[in-house]
């Protein structure tokens, strides 16, 4: 394998060396692009991007370069592996060959590319969309390599973001029926670990363990298959060598064999420590694995804590508000009423502490009266989530702040109780944040529903902070409002800029 790269490399050095001294201009690009992919094969991208960049200013220079170039297609494979940020630069190259050339095929690596890449830079939501797309074209080309690509990153974007263990696994399931030949292979390998995941997440450790079972199985076979064809190219080699030196000396029969057995000797040895090596980083990715089990598990119980938390206080809130409305509002106002009868029935009698004592029972009742509806708004009981946040917009828009409300959803429409109290106190908080925080002087809510998934969009104008950072310097309020979002099977996206205002999206689907 070795001296195969070893005189590839010098064929292509002496082809660049001929193209040079007799200006075989587009020959020369040609190779000195092919040098390139030969340094990213072995790892050393410095080299590879120089001799990529070579040819590619040649072509540019010499008008010889098609806007379909292959060559925009491994500096984005370059570049994404390196340097992810400028890889987007090559990326856009290569939509423009695609487009040129229309083909499904290219269309579905394409929009994979912009998949992994947008996966890379952790925008999810942008990035399943291209999932989406990648998927279309290539079903339509037939091709199941691609196919297989494809498939295999929805399981990973299932698995690792969407935490949606059952439909990663089915997505796994897919490419086994899709390459049902496929027992050597190290793509098939990663399949198996992944949807042993998924089944284990998933709580069902028999199939689990089978598809684990089937992993090892298969990475043995793969590495005792490569060390048979390493031994047979050795093999090989030392049966040619022994006939071609049939006619030599006996001397020079021993001294070679002698060479050969060595040569044998360090391929065993190379063979050796490659495998202490992937023995290590196997162990150690097991023992990561654990580690991330069990960090995952620490933060399922806060959550859990935290859900129930919040589950509790809503209900407790719940049961005040009704307590304060349906009894104790309700006994105040029957004091209130005997004591106005008494005070009809007597008007003899009529003093000033009789009617502080109107006073003081009406401003009690008042009082009791407007804590029911702070803790469970009337409206959001009769009317629901739509009326409700509504009203909420228009008491807390004043001559600063102005709260402006749109709503797509049909007129009447009503969700469960339970859900449309969690969503009102969720949004809430968030205008209150708004309140205290954004300095803002316009903000506005809208509500969608698309496909069986309400979509709930907040905007302001304000002061904006910076949402790139990490989650840690995130308030009590915003990770009770993520954790509850979470709990509702929803996601939150949160997009802000100092000085140029923040955008938050809801997506929540819609219980039955």
């Amino acid at each position: 394998m070795l001296n195969d790269k070893e005189k590839s490399f010098e064929n292509l050095f002496q082809v660049l060396k001929l193209t040079e001294e007799h200006n075989l201009t587009k020959l020369k690009i040609q190779t000195l692009e092919e040098i390139g992919h030969r340094y990213f094969s072995i790892f050393d991208y410095e080299k590879a991007k120089v001799y990529y960049h070579r040819s590619l200013y040649l072509g540019k220079k010499n008008n010889l370069l098609a806007p379909n170039s292959y060559i925009y297609q491994r500096m984005y494979a370059l570049h994404f592996t390196i340097e992810s940020d400028s890889a987007f630069y090559y990326l856009e190259k290569v939509r423009i060959g695609t487009l040129q050339k229309g083909n499904n095929l290219e269309f579905a690596v394409n929009y994979n590319n912009y998949y992994s890449y947008y996966s890379s830079q952790e925008k999810y939501s942008i990035a399943r969309k291209y999932l989406d797309s990648a998927l279309i074209y290539a079903e339509k080309s037939n091709n199941a390599t691609i196919i297989t690509t494809v498939l295999s990153n929805f399981g990973y974007h299932y698995l690792v973001v969407e935490k949606d263990y059952e439909k990663a696994v089915d997505e796994y399931q897919k490419i086994i029926l899709l390459n049902p030949q496929d027992t050597i292979s190290t793509e098939m390998a990663d399949v198996f670990i992944n949807i042993s995941y998924g089944y284990e997440m998933l709580g069902d450790y028999k199939n689990a363990h089978d598809y684990f079972n089937r992993y090892n199985t298969l990475t043995q076979n793969i590495y005792q298959g490569n060390l048979k064809q390493a031994i047979n190219d050795v093999e090989t080699k030392y049966r040619i060598e022994k006939i071609e030196n049939e006619n030599r000396e006996k001397q020079q029969i021993f001294e070679e064999k002698q060479k050969n057995n060595h040569k044998i000797i360090l391929i065993f040895i190379a063979l050796f420590a490659f495998s202490t090596i992937l023995f290590y980083f196997f162990y150690q990715n097991l023992r990561l694995k654990q580690k991330n089990k069990f960090i995952d598990l620490d933060r399922q119980v806060k959550q859990n804590i935290i859900n129930a938390s919040m589950d509790g206080q809503e209900i407790e809130r719940k049961n005040i508000a009704n307590i304060l409305h349906d009894s104790i509002s309700a006994l105040l106002s029957s004091s209130g009423l005997h004591l106005s009868a008494y005070i009809a029935n007597n008007p003899e009698e009529k003093s000033e502490e009789i009617q502080k004592a109107r006073e003081i029972l009406k401003q009690a009742h008042d009082n009791v009266r407007d804590l029911s509806h702070e803790l469970l708004p009337p409206l959001l009981a009769k009317f629901g989530l739509f009326h409700a946040v509504l009203d909420l917009s228009e008491k807390n828009s004043n001559s600063i702040l102005h709260f402006e409300y749109s709503s797509y959803v049909a007129d009447g429409r009503r969700y469960s109780e339970e859900f449309e109290m969690r969503i009102y106190f969720i949004i809430t908080e968030l205008f209150n944040n708004i309140m205290k925080h954004s300095n803002a002087s316009k903000a506005f809510i809208t509500f969608e529903e698309i496909a069986n998934r309400l979509l709930i969009t907040i905007e302001d104008d304000g002061k904006g902070f910076n949402s790139s950072k990490e989650n840690s310097s995130d308030g009590f309020g915003l990770t009770q409002i993520k954790s509850r979002i979470k709990h509702l099977k929803g996601t939150i996206n949160i997009n802000s800029k100092i000085n140029a205002g923040t955008s938050i999206t809801i997506n929540l689907p819609v219980p039955k």
